[in-house]
């Protein structure tokens, strides 16, 4: 073979073998977590009827006048929404025997939207909201109660969210960093229990105080002292799930309001409330 052909020949076959280990030296693609949006209003849910088990990101979108939250939960096994409609009518405890909470968005302002992480495994689910209306009565009683079914499905090949933060829900308290820098971020909320716990998020308006927002509640008049901004809604024990903030500077307060089954006080009574600055 003349050199100059023999030449040719080696380039050539160096350059396809540098293409063939450059291929299977590639990192495959990181598929995208799948997600979902359910758009509150007053009083109802617009969202999917059916969606696939696994990771999942679920954005909520508060159209409505009013504050929301999507609370996500799965019925127990064997469990029906007829089950459920009996137990909400008996009052909440009776309707959290029968649920598996799951999480999902926290509380909203109007025209605010928010979004979380959750990993599901197949089975009947619902989205509720407790708030209750000026007039005293909860969402879910105006129709903020929606069916989703969660199905089995072949592995999507996401990977959980990166955390850039823990948090651990407890009784009563939370623990996190003891600061928090402004932006987007990732948290990932654990609950330790023993109990149900949510964490609802408030950034407070200027120059207010957790006593503030104490003596709102009491006695609700005028404009809240605080904004809304989201958080994650009730875990069962040894749940967690992933909450994406985008977080302004400003002074913050964590909480929760699951009512506690002996005393009957929301666990912000029993001391679940903390506060917390965002530079």
């Amino acid at each position: 073979m003349p050199q100059q052909r023999l030449n040719i020949f080696l380039l050539t076959a160096l350059i396809a073998l540098g293409l063939v280990l450059a291929g299977c030296g590639a990192t495959p693609a990181v598929a995208t977590i799948p997600q979902i949006v359910i758009k509150a209003t007053d009083y109802a849910f617009d969202a999917p009827a059916q969606v696939n088990a696994g990771l999942i990101s679920v954005r909520l979108e508060n159209n409505g006048q009013e504050l929301h939250h999507a609370q996500i939960a799965r019925l127990q096994d064997g469990k029906t929404m007829a089950d459920l409609q009996a137990a909400l009518a008996q009052g909440e405890q009776a309707a959290i025997a029968l649920l598996e909470f799951v999480g999902g968005p926290s509380v909203l302002d109007p025209g605010k939207s928010q979004e979380v992480v959750l990993d599901l495994k197949a089975g009947n689910y619902v989205l509720l909201c407790f708030i209750a209306s000026a007039d005293g009565v909860p969402h879910l009683a105006k129709g903020m109660v929606k069916p989703i079914q969660v199905v089995a499905a072949g592995q999507s090949g996401a990977q959980a969210p990166r955390a850039d933060a823990s948090i651990i829900l407890k009784d009563f308290g939370f623990e996190m960093p003891a600061g928090v820098k402004a932006g987007k971020q990732t948290w990932e909320i654990k609950n330790a229990g023993p109990q149900l716990h949510e964490m609802v998020i408030f950034k407070l308006a200027p120059g207010k105080t957790m006593d503030d927002v104490g003596a709102f509640f009491q006695s609700p008049a005028g404009p809240p002292p605080f904004e809304a901004v989201g958080g994650m809604q009730a875990l069962s024990v040894g749940k967690s799930a992933w909450l994406v903030l985008d977080l302004q500077p400003g002074n913050y307060i964590a909480l929760c309001n699951v009512p506690d089954p002996a005393s009957g006080k929301a666990h912000a009574e029993l001391g679940m409330i903390m506060p917390f600055t965002v530079k």
